[in-house]
């Protein structure tokens, strides 16, 4: 099933298009990371489909049903993470889960079981301790929490990790693995190694355009599955201008003790292997190169990360 689904959905704030004709699809109990730098239009995608926002053109489905501006239920299927939540600092978490629990008028016969099972689901004590004291770790881990509370369908996160030091980041990102199938997942971020650990399915946003759309092992292939190191005894320099010479692979550059080099698609690497040996080098390594999703974020961006 398609749980979240824009058909040329586009957005504009005084006469400049932020979101142009954004097509994107995440199927039922996937986690789909969606990338781009600061500014690139994820947060305006959120918004447009939590109704924050009223678009200027396109559809958004949920649950494969058309969703319009003013539509409200379809909103208890969603569980929302803000980039910067805020609390009532006066509350403790207890508090302002049961308080979140009477905005949903939720009917459950016992409010304490149902807190404390979400609050250790998050790893957050249930003290007297009130929220103004929290660290932004724990507060984010509450903003999980109070998402997760009506048990909704779909989490929608907002740069989850933005703000947060390692072990933030790494708490927050074990609750996501540990949620992997039992809720459909859509979180934006610009942090590619937190994409790497969790994410069933990326999309790449740049300048409000959608380049990309698929799992993380075919767009490594697509774009990277051609990547050639090479070392051989002879100065890293001195290779670099035979292989350019040659003319057999394209982007060379010297990399450690070596070159880095893509094939041009007119050989294999067993055939370079060949007319390197043939040039008279002597091999002391040739491998293909593990391929990293910051490299094909760069490329498609042309880019650096932010």
């Amino acid at each position: 099933m398609e749980v979240i689904k824009t058909v040329d959905l586009s957005k504009s704030y005084n006469q400049v298009t932020v979101l142009h004709s954004l097509n994107l699809t995440v199927k039922k109990g996937e986690v789909y990371g969606f990338i781009g730098k600061n500014g690139a239009g994820k947060t305006t995608t959120i918004n447009l489909i939590l109704s924050l926002l009223n678009s200027d053109q396109g559809t958004i489905f949920i649950n494969e049903k058309e969703i319009k501006f003013q539509d409200q239920l379809y909103k208890r299927k969603i569980g929302y993470v803000p980039d910067v939540p805020t609390f009532p600092g006066y509350m403790t978490s207890k508090e302002y889960l049961a308080y979140t629990l009477d905005i949903f008028n939720m009917k459950i016969g016992d409010y304490n079981i149902k807190i404390q099972d979400i609050l250790d689901f998050v790893d957050l004590p249930n003290n007297k301790k009130k929220i103004s004291s929290f660290s932004r770790g724990m507060k984010q881990r509450l903003a999980i929490a109070q998402a997760l509370i009506h048990n909704p369908e779909i989490l929608i996160m907002d740069e989850p990790t933005s703000a947060l030091d390692p072990i933030g980041r790494n708490d927050v990102m074990n609750i996501i693995y540990k949620l992997r199938g039992s809720k459909t997942i859509f979180y934006s971020t610009h942090i590619l190694e937190d994409v790497e650990r969790v994410c069933d399915k990326i999309g790449i946003l740049d300048n409000g355009v959608l380049l990309v759309e698929d799992t993380l092992e075919n767009i490594k292939k697509a774009y990277y599955n051609n990547k050639i190191y090479i070392e051989t005894k002879n100065e890293s320099k001195y290779l670099l201008e035979k292989i350019i010479s040659s003319k057999l692979v394209e982007n060379a550059r010297i990399e450690q003790n070596g070159v880095i080099c893509n094939l041009n698609g007119k050989i294999d690497e067993n055939t370079l292997l060949k007319k390197l040996m043939e040039l008279d080098e002597t091999i002391v390594e040739f491998s293909k190169v593990k391929t990293s999703l910051e490299d094909v974020f760069i490329r498609l961006t042309n880019g650096k990360v932010t």
